[in-house]
């Protein structure tokens, strides 16, 4: 009972850099996760794309969201947001809550 209270307030705590703003930040998020998911697996890759699409600017997210899928055409709008040091601190932020 304690680990299914300390997960949820786990989750909880990790859900505004998770949650999904709107439909645009789904489509970047269903874009960019396979991508991410070829260098990492699970939960990281989960927050390591949340980050790169709540730190990619309005210009690039439309982007992103406008990609009929992961491609190697808007790989350097997601290397380029991830190596903003806004979304290395998100993605930091966020496992350390873990």
């Amino acid at each position: 009972m304690k680990t299914a209270i300390l997960t949820l307030a786990l989750g909880l705590l990790a859900a505004p850099v998770l949650a999904q703003t709107s439909e645009e930040d789904a489509r970047a998020n269903a874009v960019v996760l396979p991508m991410i998911q070829e260098q990492v697996q699970g939960y990281h890759a989960q927050v390591v794309t949340a980050c790169i699409v709540a730190s990619a600017q309005p210009e690039e997210k439309a982007q992103l969201a406008a990609a009929a899928g992961p491609s190697a055409e808007i790989a350097p709008v997601v290397n380029a947001v991830l190596a903003r040091p806004a979304t290395i601190d998100c993605i930091k932020a966020t496992l350390a809550q873990q």
